[in-house]
């Protein structure tokens, strides 16, 4: 079962974003050879996608082997099951950032940037870090993090909206610059045109969090 917006901190949304926006820098570099990178979205354009009258965002700060995942594929059959809606009366958003980021890369990221390393995100039998994504569909397993129902793609089909936060690629790729594995600008470059498809690039999670509130969205934290 996903947890309800009434088990997450009593403290209002906009006192978590003051609080979380004094710890995050909202300053990103400028992009180079743009052309080959996921474009950043204005937040009008995907807003305009949210249309239903029952309307959540999901604030994915940690991956938790896919818990947010799990909760959003819940929320969704609930409200199937029991209410008889589905999108587009039902809109659920999930906002990646953190260490829920990689969450939304491709095979092709995990394996050049040791992405289970960095995140710790292994194999549940042999606890070896994984080098590909097991939130997409083409890597779900029986014994998997998830199930394929849970997977982002499937979630996609069911009118899901998956965010990636730009201002948490540029910090992830300074780090990964700093364990040798390319300069901040190639590795920022290549996240930003490996995202998963149909993941919409947003310039900071927390204005789009702040954003969504500001048209009624209901606000869970999910990580």
């Amino acid at each position: 079962m996903f947890d309800s917006p009434a088990s997450t901190p009593r403290r209002s949304f906009l006192t978590r974003l003051a609080i979380l926006a004094a710890a995050s820098p909202f300053g990103v570099r400028p992009r180079r050879e743009a052309a080959a990178q996921q474009p950043v979205q204005s937040d009008d354009a995907w807003l305009r996608r949210l249309t239903g009258k029952h309307r959540t965002m999901f604030d994915v700060e940690k991956h938790r082997n896919g818990h947010a995942l799990g909760q959003a594929a819940a929320m969704l059959e609930v409200w199937r099951r029991d209410y008889h809606l589905e999108p587009p009366h039902v809109n659920l958003v999930l906002g990646a950032r953190g260490t829920g980021i990689p969450m939304l890369f491709s095979d092709a990221l995990w394996a050049r940037y040791r992405l289970g390393e960095q995140y710790e995100v292994a194999k549940p039998t042999t606890k070896e870090p994984l080098q590909m994504n097991p939130f997409s569909t083409a890597n779900a397993q029986a014994a998997g993090l998830v199930t394929a129902e849970q997977t982002i793609e499937a979630l996609q089909q069911r009118g899901v909206l998956f965010l990636a936060c730009r201002n948490t690629i540029a910090t992830a790729s300074k780090r990964f610059a700093a364990a040798g594995l390319g300069t901040a600008d190639e590795i920022q470059h290549a996240i930003e045109g490996g995202l998963l498809p149909g993941v919409v690039l947003v310039p900071a999670m927390l204005i789009a969090f702040t954003n969504m509130h500001e048209r009624g969205v209901t606000y869970v934290y999910a990580g």
